[in-house]
């Protein structure tokens, strides 16, 4: 018999017997075969030269300026704002922040002057992202596909905000680096808020991020026939190819990687962790 729990004003439908309700943890290897082995094939496809390097750039222009904002767009447009637990979301943004927090405030302690500024915004930026959308989406639509299908519409909300809110602070801090390093160029507060809010700006996945948000509210969350074809060819080309990117941006990282570099690496999984 179905239990009814009220969570946020609204009756969860809950039965822990339900085999049809339990966690999809069979999924979860399929889930995981298919992310890991995309990027072997694609690592695999770097390492013996299959792919260029030239060609491997094209690519990820590709997933990052096309795939991705396209997938967002489509996600923005038809996702449901009502069914959407608030408070789940707030405290996801919090622990992102308390990260970039953290890890920013650590680095301009610890950092030697030389490149303190920019050392604190480019970590603080790794610690706060993540390849939610090729990686995190198959394995939580594996696991909560049958549960809570509504979590898969978190990714598509954090991820943004990320871009749009954390992102910024970091590029702000690379850019008082710069400032810092060349003071006979006169780079004012104005000027770097200017410099940021433009790269910002510019960066195709926000821009279709905020058209998306505004296409939900003028198209009344459903994206035009004659759109639907275009975009969902598009948006659905992103999970393998950027799982393959990932794969190629891989090759030859391990050998550039210094002792420092190393130890820096392990304590933003740490505070990743």
């Amino acid at each position: 018999m179905d239990t009814y729990v009220a969570i946020h004003g609204k009756n969860i439908s809950h039965n822990p017997l339900s085999s049809s309700q339990a966690m999809s943890i069979d999924k979860l290897f399929p889930a995981l075969l298919e992310c890991f082995g995309i990027i072997l094939c694609g690592y695999i496809a770097g390492r013996t030269d299959i792919i260029t390097s030239c060609q491997a750039k094209g690519l990820g222009n590709f997933v990052s300026k096309f795939a991705l904002p396209a997938l967002l767009f489509k996600n923005m447009v038809v996702l449901d704002f009502n069914n959407v637990i608030w408070s789940f979301l707030w405290s996801i943004l919090i622990a992102k922040v308390s990260v970039f927090v953290l890890v920013c405030v650590l680095t301009l302690a610890v950092a030697s002057p030389e490149s303190r500024y920019s050392k604190a915004g480019l970590y603080s930026i790794f610690a706060t992202q993540s390849n939610d959308f090729a990686l995190g989406y198959p394995i939580v639509d594996a696991l909560y596909r049958n549960t809570h299908p509504e979590y898969l519409q978190y990714i598509y909300l954090v991820a943004p905000v990320s871009l749009m809110l954390l992102n910024p602070i970091g590029f702000a801090f690379c850019e008082v680096q710069k400032w810092k390093d060349h003071p006979e160029r006169q780079q004012g507060k104005l000027q770097i808020i200017r410099v940021v809010l433009l790269q910002v700006l510019k960066n195709p996945i926000v821009f279709m991020v905020v058209v998306g948000i505004v296409s939900h509210f003028v198209l009344g969350q459903r994206i035009p026939a004659v759109m639907e074809e275009f975009v969902d060819g598009l948006a659905n080309s992103f999970g393998g190819a950027a799982l393959f990117y990932l794969g190629l941006s891989m090759v030859g990282q391990v050998g550039k990687l210094t002792r420092s570099t190393g130890v820096a690496l392990i304590l933003l999984i740490t505070a990743k962790l």
